[in-house]
């Protein structure tokens, strides 16, 4: 019977022991709320929005880097040229039309009004007279050419000239009738003046080249040049994407590319970590999640740098809580149940690095 009890009593101090060994891992109570965990920091991945072929590479890992400083560089000849061209189509649009283009411009208004205005008055009086002229000798040459046909005619009945001289005559009048005829038609051609629809091209052309005149006198649009300074500042905005800057200081824990590596747009190419945004989590029982507040003062000692103690401050309370150890879902072990508390580090040595084992203890509400 005492054997029994002997053993029934070393199995619950064995029960408590291990209880307080679990439940201490996480959380003590000297005076303060106390918990222990692993430095982790805050890590940046970093990369280029329009990738490329990689051409440098500036830094390794383990490196410590300042905000702003350059990682890598890509090849950069394409962006540069866009770069130029839509630089060169800003200022283009910002400065207007050459003199000389709208000098050509206006030469070209002109002749298309010269061109519209001939065609609207019809043609000179002296082109008609002209062809008048040519109407009056064609029809001269046609009356000589008839008489002519007609004399070779009667003597080649009488047998007193050939019969090749007969139809050479008549060939002549044949064709001082066609050019009579031709003459007419010109004639009457310059009498009724270009067609409705001669004139009517004319005009379009002349308001076409007017128009062309008037928006280069006026220069661009200010949409117009909006659009080209857009454009400019897009390139612009695609050119320092040529390399890759620490946006803070950090340390480059991974690094794994190479020169000459294509790297697709909006691929991480590093993984940065934050020197001043290091911090450590610990869990707070639920029954005591209470007495934490965010912005409270703690302290942390780092075993790796001989137990120094560094100041600390609450930056986060998990908003749901968690079991200790995470599989259980009885009421009876519900005592476990724990809120994560973020810490974060003040280490201006910047001696503390992610992965060393920590302990915290919070000085009290804020």
């Amino acid at each position: 019977m005492n054997g029994k009890r002997i053993a029934i009593l070393v199995a619950v101090v064995a029960i408590a022991v291990t209880a307080g060994i679990l439940y201490g891992g996480w959380f003590h109570r000297d005076n303060a709320l106390q918990g222990s965990g692993t430095v982790e920091a805050r890590n940046i991945r970093v990369g280029s929005k329009i990738g490329g072929r990689i051409d440098k590479l500036l830094v390794r890992e383990g490196d410590t880097v300042e905000a702003g400083q350059v990682l890598m560089t890509f090849d950069d000849k394409e962006l540069l040229a866009s770069l130029a061209q839509s630089r060169a189509s800003a200022e283009k649009a910002k400065r207007g039309y050459r003199p000389e283009e709208i000098a050509e411009a206006r030469a070209a208004a002109q002749q298309a009004k010269a061109d519209s205005d001939m065609r609207k008055n019809g043609y000179r009086k002296e082109d008609i007279a002209a062809a008048q002229a040519d109407v009056d000798r064609a029809a001269a040459d046609e009356t000589r050419t008839r008489l002519d046909f007609q004399r070779y005619e009667a003597l080649a009945q009488k047998d007193l000239v050939s019969r090749q001289q007969r139809d050479t005559a008549e060939a002549n009048w044949k064709v001082a009738i066609a050019q009579k005829e031709n003459a007419q038609h010109k004639l009457d051609q310059l009498n009724r003046g270009y067609r409705p629809e001669e004139i009517a091209s004319a005009e379009a052309r002349y308001a076409q080249a007017q128009a062309t005149l008037e928006k280069l006198q006026r220069g661009n649009r200010r949409e117009d040049i909006d659009s080209a300074q857009a454009a400019l500042a897009y390139d612009e905005a695609r050119f320092r994407e040529r390399q890759v800057v620490a946006p803070t200081a950090a340390t480059v824990e991974v690094l794994d590319v190479r020169p000459g590596d294509l790297i697709s747009p909006n691929t991480p190419v590093a993984t940065l970590l934050e020197r001043d945004q290091i911090y450590v989590r610990i869990y707070i029982p639920e029954t005591e999640i209470s007495g934490v507040r965010i912005g409270q003062k703690a302290q942390v000692s780092v075993d790796s740098v001989g137990r120094q103690v560094f100041d600390g401050v609450v930056e986060q309370i998990n908003q749901q809580a968690e079991f200790l150890p995470r599989n259980v879902q009885t009421r009876e072990e519900r005592v476990h149940q724990v809120f994560g508390v973020k810490v974060r580090i003040d280490d201006a040595s910047h001696r503390v690095l992610a992965g060393m084992a920590a302990d915290v203890k919070l000085l009290g509400e804020k």
